[in-house]
């Protein structure tokens, strides 16, 4: 992860550090944000649905296959199912947030809308049997951010606090075996 970030300024450069949990961001795919998500052949994708009867939800999916067309447009392979059920009608934009791992316990998120591929068989008109079938859809990028993985911190947390219980079981068990032989 990037830890400090030199702009320029009148006179001197002005240097930027990032302290814990600080993150690097922005709107349009550069070449770096474009190789993190390409080298993935999964990314985890949560579909927000609000409609009437559902004040917010997420419905979370993988698409596969990342394929940069633009600076701002990524296209994927959805499941088929879970966009039909999602998305409500055919042709409807939805919100949605693309997840993965960008290395040094970092996560890449990168928010924006999701719509089927022009030309291509729309969800609706999908048949229901065809289970593990995929949908090409155009994730077109609002904003990205690179942070610190909460899931790699709480992980460390909990791989922490277990290593600390197993320490204090032990230590129980040589006490419990010291006072037998007494």
């Amino acid at each position: 992860m990037q830890h400090s970030v030199v702009c320029p300024s009148i006179g001197h450069s002005i240097v930027h550090h990032f302290g814990e949990g600080a993150a690097v961001w922005g709107q349009a795919i550069t070449p770096s944000i474009a190789h993190l998500v390409q080298v993935h052949r999964e990314l985890a994708i949560d579909y927000s649905q609000i409609r009437p009867g559902i004040v917010f939800d997420t419905v979370p999916s993988i698409a596969m296959l990342p394929h940069v067309i633009d600076t701002s447009t990524f296209r994927l392979h959805a499941d088929a199912a879970v966009f039909r059920h999602t998305a409500g009608r055919s042709g409807t934009a939805m919100e949605a947030v693309l997840r993965c791992d960008a290395g040094g316990e970092c996560s890449l998120k990168l928010w924006g809308r999701v719509v089927a591929e022009d030309g291509v068989q729309q969800p609706d008109q999908l048949s229901p049997t065809g289970g593990g079938s995929t949908l090409p859809v155009l994730f077109t990028v609002a904003f990205w951010e690179i942070s610190r993985a909460t899931d790699a911190r709480m992980q460390s947390m909990i791989t922490e606090s277990a290593e600390k219980d197993r320490k204090i079981r032990e230590l129980e068990a040589t006490i419990a075996l010291a006072m037998c032989s007494q």
